[in-house]
């Protein structure tokens, strides 16, 4: 089952040179068993999600993956959430969430991959 956390905001296009279309971001049920598996430390930072999309410190693109974004709020850790477009193209969802470290954000925003937003 899929849930609207929020909608996309399209002044994240410009700054990355993307066109992703203004549509819901969606969550599974399914989103909690899988960083559950894969990144555990991160379980607790599902109850954010809404305000890490609607108020990231950097938003980024990952260009292997052209119909995505990644949002990065830093709270205890450098929280990034992944977001893609479902194949069928109606709605974004939220694909991951896990940590970063700081050398690795800084890396990204000397090569502009991420910005910071706002």
């Amino acid at each position: 089952m899929l849930n609207q956390i929020c909608v996309y905001d399209p002044r994240c296009n410009r700054p990355l040179s993307i066109s992703l279309p203004i549509l819901p971001i969606m969550v599974s049920n399914g989103l909690s068993v899988h960083v559950g598996k894969r990144h555990p430390g991160c379980v607790k930072y599902i109850n954010d999600l809404k305000m890490i999309l609607t108020s990231p410190d950097y938003i980024g693109h990952n260009a292997k993956e052209p119909d995505s974004v990644e949002y990065v709020k830093v709270m205890d850790k450098n929280v990034l959430v992944a977001v893609k477009l479902d194949t069928r193209k109606r709605y974004l969802y939220v694909a991951s969430i896990y940590d970063i470290s700081s050398a690795k954000l800084q890396k990204r925003l000397a090569s502009g991959r991420f910005v910071k937003f706002r």
